[in-house]
């Protein structure tokens, strides 16, 4: 009997030590080339949605935001091949989805100059559709930014970061920026685990269909991401058709098993995507990972062959509420913005005297105020559960 051979999916990596334009420019080339090129994906004239991680705009030292010279150095790409392009997010869940929040994002993440490039636009349109999508495995209907349904085709510049909620964020993750930030709370509200969140974020790419997938893995975020990390040089530029098996490596470079990732999870499960199905052109793997990158006090290890690990793990996701951290404010650094509770999915945060105050028993656990929390006056703390247990399991 003659077996098919399974198809494999491409991923590019290249190593790339610096941020310098021209360097960052050749990395993305030879990323793109080594997965096919860019005229595999997309066709002259064009019209392109490039979609970075903005989350709330920040200095691009703060690895919390796609770096401007790679995002540049996209645009320039498929520019040059005669597409136009709109550069277009929406920041994160605590933000107003408004033109000025827009355009300030723009000019802290330094994004403000890539508008001025011949056929780039920055994205100022903040209106939304909502768009069925009946073969989703977990959601129908999404609400989402008209600029991506207005577009030919989507192109995903993803930031590698470890992620206080789903583990790490990369090119599955950004996508949740395609629907409008005060919309994003009920998911939190509804999907209150990871694994949950996972299988939205799947049937969201999968109703968005991003053609080309590129991440910025040059400087990572390592510990509590994707804003209260700490910055990390990685030195990687990755690129490939496919999110899932982009998240894979990404996952392998930072010392992440790929299936503790909601996403990945969900998808291995519907036989969607495997390991083995993912070929690595460029660079190995091995030459880049940092299996030694801090991952964030919220994750729980993955597998173990120590027993008492395995016989924890199930009871402390019984106990989550009382085992997790929880969100605590570090009153000197308040700026009193209000952005977290605005955030919340629950209204676990009430105002007092200008200050947040935080109902423990009402909150899920979705840790979208510490995200969103700019000035890093939220801490996640530890109760008494935690502080016993954690050493058994880590």
């Amino acid at each position: 009997m003659i077996h098919e051979e399974v198809k494999k999916i491409p991923v590019g990596l290249v190593r790339c030590d610096d941020y310098d334009e021209d360097q960052i420019h050749q990395a993305v080339r030879e990323a793109i080339d080594l997965t096919g090129g860019i005229s595999r994906y997309l066709k002259p004239g064009m019209h392109v949605l490039v979609k970075p991680n903005i989350l709330m705009g920040a200095d691009p030292a703060k690895a919390v935001c796609t770096h401007p010279a790679v995002l540049k150095a996209v645009c320039q790409i498929i520019t040059g091949l005669g597409c136009t392009i709109t550069v277009a997010d929406s920041p994160g869940a605590g933000i107003p989805y408004k033109p000025k929040n827009l355009i300030k994002a723009y000019e802290l993440a330094h994004y403000t100059g890539i508008g001025t490039l011949p056929g780039v636009t920055l994205n100022e349109d903040t209106s939304s559709r909502a768009v069925s999508f009946p073969e989703g495995f977990f959601v129908k209907q999404f609400e989402i930014i008209t600029p991506i349904l207005n577009a030919d085709a989507v192109v995903v510049v993803s930031k590698l970061k470890t992620h206080i909620y789903t583990g790490m964020t990369g090119a599955t993750k950004n996508m949740f920026g395609a629907i409008p930030g005060l919309d994003k709370p009920p998911y939190h509200a509804r999907l209150q685990d990871a694994d949950s969140f996972g299988k939205m974020l799947l049937d969201l790419n999968r109703c968005i269909k991003p053609v080309l997938q590129i991440m910025d893995a040059v400087d990572i975020m390592e510990g509590d991401g994707p804003m209260a990390g700490t910055p990390i040089r990685l030195g990687a530029i990755l690129a490939s058709p496919d999110y899932l098996a982009l998240d894979i490596i990404a996952a392998r470079l930072i010392g992440f098993d790929p299936i503790s990732i909601g996403s990945i999870k969900e998808a291995a499960e519907r036989g969607l995507v495997d390991e083995s199905m993912v070929e690595i052109r460029g660079v190995a793997v091995e030459e880049l990972a940092n299996p030694g990158i801090k991952k964030p006090e919220t994750q729980l290890p993955g597998d173990s062959s120590s027993w008492i690990r395995t016989l924890l793990r199930p009871v402390l996701h019984r106990l989550a509420g009382s085992y997790t951290l929880h969100p605590n404010l570090i009153k000197k650094n308040c700026i009193r913005c209000l952005k977290c509770e605005r955030i919340c999915p629950v209204s676990a945060i009430t105002i007092n005297n200008g200050y947040p105050g935080f109902d423990v028993d009402t909150c899920i656990r979705c840790y979208c105020c510490h995200e969103m929390c700019d000035s890093h006056a939220i801490r996640l703390q530890p109760g008494l559960l935690y502080r016993i247990l954690r050493p058994f399991i880590r």
